[in-house]
């Protein structure tokens, strides 16, 4: 039986498990580039054939050599190419007419260099790789490794032999070189190790996201820490990390750029564009990656995630030997979104029966200072929360242990709780003997030496296991597009309404005698609008009056709009009723390059830009996620009943954020941007209105647009 291989699959084995390499540009110096990379290789201990390419022909560290890729054998899986970026496109071209798969380019000066030159050459060496169909890693890149197969094809200064790394679980895939070596280097002493290693640099061809693809199919690997400048070929990220929830492994991503400095220095690196970084927050969250601020929060992320337990509903209990550390636990516990765990009356028996006296036996459990006396007394907790029903995770948190305290047994009870208990076992260890969170860690236990990292780490762990899955996409219909660039409310809201979107009944009037005779067909009071393609901000400019009464004033207001200085033609009049709504909400559309459509939902009314209460969300779009999204706003208490308040219409605001990411005109891209603010909540029961419509249309076909 033969088993089918993706072209994932196939790049991952030519890139990460090749039968033979190739080295372009090697040294005999290992102190440089092409040197270092061939002395990696051999030190090693690199199994497969090694071809050398240099430019004299003279054996290279004491391996023969050719002095061009003709004279190569044909079959080779893996180049590695550090000339000149000038020779690059040339050779990468002679290689792949040679039969060679995959080629790793080494080499700088190319686009992240800003210059025509460099942009130049690297389109040169994007057209080697169309028409050629070598695949290629880089340029401006650090290369690849897979200590699982004992090859490191990289100049890396994590593979020297002082620094220690080791094959294992985790892999480490950096658009950034220098960022991959401080990831991997972070995560070592705390995981069982690093198995497969990348650095895309500036991503003529290849991306993280092709590579995650490769790596995750390996069911060795559990977890993988991903470092982006710029998110590329979102759908390709999007169908790895799916690929990496079906086999049960977790990604993680720390994404640079988060500031307009960020972005253009991350542009002056690898070339990378500026992203709106709530979109990014969005698409990563949508996506089930779980992302790090920082180099550090990564490394007590990968310290979780590596060794994956269940946390069920992530209620904690706090073990300490110091109150005032209970206390600072349980407000960062509490901060975090997380919750304390209330012990049964049996475990409390046990506590009790356990612990001195005078410790304290509720949630935390202070097992006092007699630790320094009786390290009996972590066992004792320990054991009396291991058949707690109500105690999900369990952190130990013990602070300022030295060498009056009996260490060893302390590190052993915790070790041996956390081989027999099916609970997460967790340590915080504070200002205490050195060197004991990574004797804790190399025990299979995760450790950390701060109260902030360790509760922000469990948080993040929580909120991943309550991640559901997207639902699957469904293919983008072909549109015929309704119109191009910004629309008129009224055209904006006939749109909608053609979409079957909640829009309040709105009836257009040319002048003030037909604007009465509307308002008479809806009823006093009413709320009277111009409606024109380029007014944009109506209140600010007296461009809406809310509650008129009667005929008189409805004139008054029409005559005034009416005379107001607009730039281009106007459509007229919108009359509409007055509506009384429990919450203000906006809900709209922005489209983002990389990312496709993205919902907004989040507080409405004149204060929405001031208060920036909102949430993004990527499609595909379910009703679970819309309404955790709307859960998670400041807003909800409001839209929850607060304080004696009617209850909103929760469900209606949910279906109209589900409806809105399910229209075809914006599946298909074609809705540069839509802002319906507000959307008047109603009470429990009786739905939602868009009452006020901004919408900007694209001007092409939907074939051309992204879409995920």
């Amino acid at each position: 039986m033969t088993v089918e291989t993706t072209p994932a699959q196939e790049i991952a084995e030519a890139l990460f498990r090749p039968r033979s390499i190739v080295l372009i540009g090697a040294s005999d110096d290992p102190t440089k580039i092409g040197g270092r990379i061939l002395a990696h290789l051999t030190d090693g201990g690199y199994p497969g054939e090694v071809h050398v390419v240099s430019r004299t022909g003279r054996p290279v560290q004491g391996r023969p050599s050719v002095t061009s890729v003709a004279e190569l054998p044909t079959g080779i899986d893996l180049a590695v190419v550090a000339t000149p970026a000038a020779h690059v496109p040339s050779t990468v071209a002679a290689l792949g007419r040679h039969g060679v798969r995959v080629a790793v380019v080494v080499s700088s000066g190319f686009g992240e260099t800003g210059t025509p030159q460099g942009r130049s050459l690297e389109a040169e060496l994007r057209a080697a790789c169309r028409e050629t169909g070598i695949r290629v890693v880089g340029p401006n890149c650090q290369g690849v490794a897979n200590l699982g197969a004992r090859m490191v094809a990289s100049f890396s200064s994590t593979f020297s032999r002082s620094t220690g790394l080791t094959d294992g679980s985790v892999a480490v895939l950096s658009q950034s070189g220098a960022m991959g070596a401080v990831l991997a280097q972070l995560a070592q002493p705390f995981v069982d190790g690093v198995r497969y290693w990348a650095a895309t640099g500036n991503e003529t061809d290849l991306t993280v996201a092709d590579l995650l693809r490769g790596v995750v199919a390996d069911p060795d690997v559990r977890t993988v820490q991903i470092y982006l400048e710029h998110l590329g070929n979102t759908a390709v990220l999007a169908e790895a990390a799916a690929e990496a929830a079906r086999a049960g492994k977790t990604v993680l991503a720390l994404k640079a750029g988060r500031t307009a400095s960020g972005s253009r220095a991350a542009g002056s690196h690898t070339g990378a564009l500026a992203q709106e970084d709530a979109v990014v927050d969005a698409f990563l969250a949508r996506h089930g990656i779980v992302r790090a601020r920082d180099p550090r929060e990564m490394s007590e992320l990968v310290r979780l995630f590596a060794r994956p337990r269940p946390v069920g509903e992530g209620r904690v209990a706090l073990v300490t030997n110091s109150g005032g550390l209970g206390v600072l636990l349980a407000d960062e516990a509490e901060a975090h979104g997380l919750q304390l765990a209330r012990f049964s009356e049996r475990t409390l028996a046990q506590l009790r029966a356990g612990l001195p006296a005078f410790a304290a036996v509720q949630n935390p459990v202070d097992i006092t200072a007699q630790l320094l006396t009786r390290p009996e007394l972590v066992r004792n907790a320990l054991a009396a929360l291991e058949q707690d029903p109500g105690t999900d995770v369990v952190v130990v948190a013990l602070g300022i242990l030295g060498e009056y305290y009996d260490l060893d047994q302390i590190l052993a009870d915790v070790v041996d709780f956390q081989r027999r208990t099916t609970k997460l076992v967790m340590v915080c260890w504070v200002a205490g003997q050195r060197g004991m969170v990574e004797r804790f860690a190399a025990h299979g236990v995760p450790a950390f030496d701060d109260t902030t990292a360790c509760i922000r780490a469990l948080a993040g762990l929580v909120r991943h296991e309550r991640w559901t899955p997207p639902p699957a996409a469904e293919p983008v219909p072909a549109v015929q597009p309704p119109g191009a660039g910004r629309q008129s409310e009224h055209q904006g809201k006939q749109i909608l309404t053609g979409w079957g979107l909640p829009v309040v009944r709105s009836l257009l009037a040319a002048d003030p005698e037909e604007a009465v005779a509307r308002a008479r067909e809806i009823g006093y009071p009413v709320v009277l609008k111009l409606s024109a393609p380029s007014v944009a901000h109506k209140t600010e400019l007296g461009l809406v009056e809310v509650g008129i009464a009667d005929d008189d004033a409805l004139r008054a207001a029409a005559r005034r709009m009416l005379a107001a200085p607009v730039v281009g033609e106007i459509d007229g009049l919108l009359v509409e009723p007055m509506i009384a709504a429990v919450v203000e909400a906006a809900v709209g559309v922005l489209h983002d390059p990389a990312a496709g459509p993205v919902i907004m939902v989040g507080a409405g009314g004149v204060h929405a830009e001031l208060l920036k209460d909102v949430r993004l969300l990527v499609p595909p779009i379910d009703e679970t996620a819309a309404r955790a999204a709307i859960e998670s706003l400041a807003l909800f208490p409001l839209l929850d009943g607060y304080r004696g308040r009617p209850p909103g219409d929760v469900d209606a605001l949910v279906r109209l954020v589900v409806d809105l990411a399910a229209v075809p005109a914006v599946r298909a891209g074609q809705v540069t941007e839509l802002d319906l603010n507000p959307v008047l909540v109603l009470p429990r029961g009786q739905g939602v209105v868009a009452v006020d419509v901004a919408l900007t249309l694209r001007d092409e076909s939907a074939s051309r647009t992204t879409s995920l």
